[in-house]
């Protein structure tokens, strides 16, 4: 049985619901008529990219449906509204904090951040206007980088299958040459135990024969 955590079958369909519930929101609201500063508009934006963001390997087909539902031009001037912007540079400040435990057990959750906020920029161009959320990304940006060399890799099952490969983070490091021993110790902080015999930590591979842990030493 693969050790990689998946949402039950209930616990994904609510997610999936509620991706649909906001993108049916998000395809009718009146843009002009947002006294929150945009916050809602965001909020609502960054649901449904996180979510897609946590894909895995659910149809890439659906997942553009619900992209272009969302990829509303004329949301843009209310997205540059000040609490808009604050939400954005908050979750790219959390993206961070992810990126910081990339060498333990944060880079599938920066990975998951990184692709949600390449989404929104590439569907809504220049939506960072607010100078400290620039430099919110950007910091993202450095820290995903310097740990990427080190991370603990996600699984092939983790990867969004709708995901390109410009979305490089999800295929870092370039060369995995990790034991199943070693990835457990790293994702659990040694909660395993210093004791595991050869093949005890085979519980932790995905089962898919294109991912790196196929094949991982135990």
């Amino acid at each position: 049985m693969s050790g990689i955590k998946e949402l039950s079958d209930g616990a994904w369909r609510a997610r999936l619901d509620e991706m649909r519930r906001r993108a049916a929101w998000l395809e009718t609201v009146d843009p002009g008529g947002q006294a929150d500063g945009g916050m809602a508009v965001m909020e609502a934006l960054l649901y449904v990219y996180d979510g897609l963001a946590k894909w895995r390997n659910a149809d890439p087909a659906e997942a553009e449906i619900l992209r272009a539902r969302v990829r509303r031009p004329g949301l843009i001037e209310t997205l540059h509204g000040e609490r808009a912007q604050n939400t954005l540079g908050a979750y790219s400040g959390k993206g961070e904090t992810y990126a910081l435990r990339g060498r333990n057990d944060g880079y599938r959750e920066a990975c998951e951040h990184r692709s949600a906020i390449e989404s929104l920029t590439d569907d809504f161009a220049d939506v960072v206007v607010d100078p400290f959320v620039q430099e919110a990304v950007e910091d993202f940006d450095e820290e995903l980088r310097d740990v990427a060399d080190d991370a603990t890799p996600v699984h092939r099952t983790q990867i969004p299958s709708w995901a390109p490969r410009s979305h490089w983070w999800w295929w870092k490091p370039d060369h995995i040459n990790m034991s199943m021993r070693e990835y457990g110790d790293r994702i659990y902080a040694g909660d395993l135990g210093s004791d595991l015999a050869p093949g005890d930590a085979d519980w932790l591979r995905c089962g898919d024969k294109e991912c790196w842990c196929f094949s991982a030493p135990g």
